[in-house]
């Protein structure tokens, strides 16, 4: 048995190798198959085994050869890597004769589509008409993968730093951490007033205690309503100012979760609140969280950071993020008035894009979202976050422009700075809401004409300006681009997954994260 033993695994060792090779014929000795067909039970008779020897040796040999020259599986057809188109640089030409000059970098956010970049020229080109002092140049680079990043990373490690950087939100300063100019100092010397801003934006701008910028092209989030799905279930609409009462209850998460119950539809007609309900059916869901990561996710219960507040290199889930993510899976998989993956993917739900299918009562994003469904064929209006534990939290996306430190030219750059947050042209370019209140009648009266015949309560984005995620849920991680992806892997898993211990999946998280963040590289 020992010697069959040894023959059979040779024979395995030879047709694995095969299998592994190139498809190019290997002739196998007959003999190798003849003593694989020996390998039978032992209470098969001596004669048996000759026959077997005898018309088994070509058949095994065919089996050999057909697995030995497989045809191997077909090479993917490439996919050509996109053309990166060139950077713009602006010349100074059309200053005036010893203006000092200024370099707005262009490519850590908006900005850099061809539509946009024609509108930052004129807008240059007029400001550099309108004095004589300083000469704004724009370099832009295409914000495609992370070539814009790179050639900033190169521009600063080669003492050639841009003036000026934006428009540009929270996550793309995340990788420039510590390069921006303190904008406090800067405002004081020139005699800017920054009281006139909402503190709580002011403090939304800093980056770990510094104000790296003046509040300009602000996202606040808010409840995108379906009125149809309410009108047809017969539901009031959500409240639009907080503090306000639901059916006579306190709009909290107890309020809100049923009314998502409410709002989910199998095809048979029956809400998630009925017994009949069938999961496997939905035609309509409740409630989405459009387009974010387990961070955004997380701060539906307010705002926090993943580390401990003295030393960033120790991950520590806030108690709030743990109990926001066990809501939402319970939502998902257990109460059903959140999409699957498989849902919120399928043609139903518009292949992630949710709110203008029609199909989904409620979800959750900020006002760049008015970009990705019909804003006059939807009916549709929006309304305040809910309260929960006592608090009330509108996770907050904004653009500023920033003056990096390494600017040879600060204060030439605050100058152009100030009039770039009120001007109302580069609002039209960006599509952010002025922070500034007195900026803000113009441009919802411009948003209006977009959304008409709809009427638009766009008080309830002013008000829920007043309660930003702090600290934001874009804040800046240690090895941020793997600590990200630790963030979105973990909200992918929760929409994919049915049956998760939650707990010990969060306890991984942070185990994972604790590991990503020790491995930064000192520079962050």
């Amino acid at each position: 048995m020992r010697k069959l033993f040894v023959l059979f695994s040779l024979v395995v060792v030879v047709v694995a190798l095969a299998a592994c090779a190139a498809p190019t014929p290997v002739v196998v000795p007959q003999t190798v198959v003849v003593n694989q067909t020996v390998a039978v039970p032992q209470t098969v008779v001596v004669q048996q085994t000759k026959v077997i020897e005898q018309t088994k040796v070509v058949e095994q040999t065919k089996v050999v050869q057909q697995v030995v020259t497989a045809t191997p599986a077909p090479k993917p057809t490439s996919v050509p890597t996109p053309t990166i188109p060139p950077p713009v640089l602006t010349s100074t030409e059309g200053c005036a004769a010893g203006a000092t000059k200024v370099t707005w970098f262009i490519g850590l956010g908006a900005g850099t589509q061809p539509d946009d970049v024609t509108k930052e020229k004129a807008w240059a080109d007029k400001y550099n008409k309108s004095q004589k002092d300083v000469c704004v140049v724009l370099n832009v680079v295409y914000n495609t993968g992370t070539n814009s990043y790179d050639a900033l990373k190169a521009m600063i490690a080669a003492g050639n730093a841009p003036d000026i950087v934006g428009p540009v939100g929270k996550a793309g300063r995340a990788s420039f951490q510590g390069s921006y100019a303190d904008i406090t100092v800067l405002a004081k010397d020139a005699g800017f007033d920054l009281s006139k801003y909402d503190p709580n934006l002011l403090e939304f701008t800093k980056d770990e205690g510094v104000l790296v910028g003046i509040p300009f092209a602000l996202f606040p989030s808010f409840i995108f309503y379906n009125k149809a799905a309410f009108d047809e279930a017969k539901l009031p609409y959500p409240p639009q100012k907080v503090g306000d009462k639901y059916q006579g209850k306190d709009w909290n998460l107890d309020t809100f979760t049923d009314l998502a119950k409410k709002l989910t539809v199998d095809k048979a007609g029956n809400d998630a609140t009925n017994a009949k309900f069938d999961p496997k059916t939905i035609k309509q869901f409740g409630f989405f969280e459009q387009w974010t990561d387990a961070r955004g996710v997380a701060t539906f219960f307010g705002g926090g950071l993943p580390y401990d507040a003295k030393d960033s290199k120790t991950a520590v889930i806030p108690d709030v993020w743990k109990q926001s993510w066990k809501w939402y899976y319970d939502g998902v998989w257990k109460s059903h008035f959140m999409p699957t993956s498989d849902y919120y993917n399928s043609d139903l739900l518009g292949q992630g894009n949710t709110f203008g299918t029609g199909n989904v009562g409620m979800v959750w994003s900020h006002t760049w979202y008015t970009c990705c469904f019909d804003l006059a064929k939807t009916k549709w209006d929006i309304a305040v976050v809910p309260t929960i534990n006592g608090k009330t939290t509108a996770k907050l996306h904004g653009d500023t422009f920033a003056i990096m430190k390494a600017s040879k030219n600060q204060k030439a750059a605050f100058t152009v700075l100030t009039k770039m947050v009120v001007d109302q042209d580069l609002f039209q370019i960006y599509g952010g809401m002025p922070a500034d209140p007195k900026d803000q009648a113009t441009f919802f009266a411009n948003f209006d004409k977009r959304t008409a015949p709809n009427k638009i309560n766009w008080d309830v984005a002013k008000e829920m300006l007043k309660y930003p995620d702090l600290p934001n849920h874009e804040s800046w991680l240690p090895n941020l681009i793997k600590a990200n992806d630790l963030f979105t892997a973990f909200r992918n898993k929760m929409d994919q997954t049915p049956g998760l211990d939650i707990d010990a999946e969060i306890a991984k998280l942070q185990i994972d994260l604790s590991s990503v963040f020790k491995a930064a590289a000192p520079a962050q």
